[in-house]
């Protein structure tokens, strides 16, 4: 008898599990889509095992594939490293930072010698601290861009050159984007905005629901990445934040994604990383804009083409130690920061205070 129990609870178990895998490929087939409530809550619940398997089972440190440039300056004194370009115009490296109790600063490291140049503090229009999160930073040689919430900021690089070690610098221009930004990238003619996504049921990162897509029968994306062309954006900023601004193109990007920068060659890499006993990764996606749009969004002005930046469009993976934050790239190669030398993760599994540059 309890034989013959066990092989109706293994056959129940089976029709289960195979209609679970019917209903979710079934739901998918007509991908590009919103995503359906079932396939979400299985994202979601797939997500929340994944951050509970990788907080417990530690995989080994011997990383590689990374190459310290420099040392990442104002960690020592509470701040945490967010944002992160190489800024040719002035061969120097520009981190953003916030603190959980002081203003949000910029710091600019000089690229030859891995000498910190200055440090400034982030101040609002009124002369009031800037505390926000300051997630991405980026440059085109001629403004720095930082972006925070769904606002992107941007001061002169001639002015964040002309400003003394320690002084405060205004964020008097802005932009409002339709994306909740937590990094930024710049290419020369585009400037990307992105959303950083993975679940709580506290809605801590939550993205707008309008953003959960269903981009392909196994894949789901919870998060979108705005291209904006820069000289058209660059018209838009105003002293007052209340220019809303079109992309021009927008891509859908995975979980957990820290920073995002386009290749040379046209190639994306995404830094993913979340949690400070996790493994990092830094992915280098195809050049999904060679092929057709997976969808449109239908702004007042114009429709903008949506490319999804898919599992199947990875060519290269590399793993990395934990809280790999913001990249860019220098000199042709992908390079960027890590959090995890700042005091507030100082009991992580793997410390790296420094700007890096990737195999």
């Amino acid at each position: 008898m309890r034989l013959l129990q066990k092989r109706w609870l293994a056959l129940t178990l089976m029709l289960l599990l195979t209609a679970g895998i019917f209903g979710y490929v079934v739901s998918g087939v007509n991908a590009p889509s919103a995503a359906n409530t079932y396939r979400t809550s299985l994202a979601h619940s797939g997500e929340v095992l994944w951050r509970g398997i990788s907080g417990i089972v530690q995989r080994s440190t011997n990383y590689t594939g990374y190459t310290p440039l420099a040392a990442i300056p104002e960690t020592e004194k509470g701040y945490v490293p967010q944002g992160y370009c190489y800024c040719e115009a002035a061969d120097a490296y520009i981190i953003s930072y916030y603190h959980d109790d002081e203003a949000s600063i910029l710091a600019m490291v000089d690229a030859q010698t891995g000498k910190r140049l200055k440090t400034v503090l982030l101040h609002q229009n009124d002369g009031t601290a800037f505390t926000g999160h300051a997630g991405g930073v980026a440059d085109d040689e001629t403004y720095v861009y930082i972006c925070d919430g769904n606002q992107i900021y941007r001061i002169s690089l001639d002015r964040l050159q002309a400003a003394s070690d320690g002084a405060p610098v205004m964020l008097t221009e802005s932009v409002v984007t339709d994306v909740k930004c937590s990094y930024i990238a710049t290419d020369g003619e585009y400037l990307y905005a992105g959303e950083f996504y993975t679940y709580y049921s506290d809605g801590r990162y939550d993205t707008d629901p309008t953003h959960h897509m269903q981009v392909s029968t196994t894949e789901l994306s919870f998060a979108r990445c705005n291209a904006y062309t820069l000289s058209e954006i660059n018209d838009a900023f105003a002293e007052i934040p209340e220019t809303t601004v079109t992309p021009t193109a927008a891509f859908t990007v995975p979980n957990r994604v820290q920073g995002f920068a386009r290749l040379s060659d046209g190639t994306f890499a995404l830094s993913v990383s979340y949690g400070r006993n996790t493994d990092s990764w830094l992915y280098t996606y195809a050049d999904v804009t060679k092929e057709e749009p997976a969808y449109w969004l239908n702004y007042a002005d114009r429709d903008v083409p949506v490319y999804s930046l898919c599992r199947t469009d990875i060519i290269s993976r590399l793993r990395l130690p934990p809280l790999l934050e913001g990249i860019d790239t220098k000199d042709g190669k992908v390079t960027g920061i890590f959090e995890s030398g700042a005091q507030k993760y100082k009991n992580g599994k793997f410390i790296l205070n420094s700007i890096c540059e990737f195999a």
